[in-house]
């Protein structure tokens, strides 16, 4: 575990937070020495121990044993002095309402007090406070230890795991409903696409715009060629025309010639301020069709439905498979060893 005790130099609780440092020393290693004497005198490891080591266990229980409720008495009284010390610090600063609160909120110290079995667990919780509050202000910090780091990889696998499990039952269910007929696909359109109309349809008529403005800036060149050849087959095609040429039969090659460049140009220049338009943005005519396609598209329609139902299949299938991937593999496994290595 690193101390950073440059950040104590910085902190007007700095002697407190010194106290707890100790507090946190001296509670670990009583509650281990607690924990160590429960084990070897009240349990079945203790029973084993005994049958193969009688003579360790015998020179515990008639010294260690003892000096552990001297010591656990000397500590019980060091932990009443801190916690009278904390009480007067809290009432001369006034942290509470009232004077007789401080107990109440940190009951789990005072309780902590009792050398008794069942209070001496609880604490458990005040060493757990005290790494709580020292991780929190930066004295310490656990997310570099090694233990950390190996509780922390499988913590993510478990987690990890746990939600992958969940999502796909989930979205097997919502893939029920949908192979089932089940209204979701109606609700899709009721319930998300029309409340949303006046966002989808002005971003519709925008898109429209856009690939219009596109489309057209890369057929310019080849629009006048295009209308010129097809004002050419038409007017080839037309009867009135034909009989035109026959009334003027000497000017009508002429005429054709005159008549093809007037229509081709009247066209291209039509085409283009029509193309032009529908580029700008905030066209009504762009705006009416886009009307129009967002109202087909969210009336019902048993093809569309149909090809909907589908496309949700399929997208939550993908999304099924990616849950299913397991990242925790591809990070690789916890490595002790690297975690040995992080600086403390």
């Amino acid at each position: 575990m690193k101390i950073r005790w440059q950040v104590l130099k910085g902190q007007k609780e700095a002697g407190f937070l010194l106290l707890d440092l100790v507090l946190l020393f001296l509670i670990s290693l009583n509650l281990l020495w607690l924990l160590a004497d429960a084990i070897l005198l009240n349990s079945g490891i203790g029973v084993l121990i005994g049958r193969h080591f009688p003579t360790f266990l015998n020179h515990y229980r008639n010294n260690w044993h003892n000096d552990l409720l001297v010591y656990d008495s000397y500590f019980t009284l060091f932990l009443i002095v801190e916690l009278l010390l904390r009480w007067g610090v809290a009432i001369w600063r006034r942290t509470y309402y009232r004077w007789f609160f401080y107990p109440f909120v940190r009951w789990y110290d005072v309780l902590g007090c009792i050398p008794l079995p069942p209070f001496r667990a609880l604490r458990l919780l005040r060493l757990v406070s005290i790494v709580y509050r020292l991780q929190k202000l930066g004295v310490i910090d656990l997310s570099e230890s090694s233990p950390f780091v190996v509780l922390r990889k499988y913590y993510r696998i478990v987690i990890e795991e746990l939600s992958d499990r969940i999502v796909v039952n989930v979205l097997d269910g919502v893939q029920r409903e949908i192979r089932d007929g089940g209204p979701l696909t109606h609700r899709l359109a009721d319930d998300v696409l029309k409340p949303h109309r006046d966002v989808i349809v002005p971003w519709l008529a925008e898109l429209l715009a856009e690939t219009s403005e596109h489309a057209y800036d890369q057929h310019r060149e080849r629009l006048p060629v295009y209308l010129e050849s097809a004002v050419r087959r038409a007017m080839a095609q037309s009867p009135e025309f034909r009989k035109l040429k026959r009334r003027l039969l000497f000017a009508g090659p002429s005429v054709e010639e005159e008549l093809q460049k007037i229509v081709s140009g009247l066209l291209v220049q039509l085409t283009d301020q029509v193309l032009t338009d529908l580029g700008k943005p905030g066209n009504v005519a762009v705006t009416d069709v886009a009307n129009a396609l967002f109202s087909t598209a969210t009336e019902p329609n048993a093809e569309l439905d149909r090809a909907l139902r589908h496309i949700l299949l399929d997208a939550l299938e993908l999304v099924k498979n990616q849950v299913q991937v397991q990242h925790w593999k591809a990070d690789g496994p916890p490595d002790t060893a690297t975690a040995a290595k992080v600086p403390d």
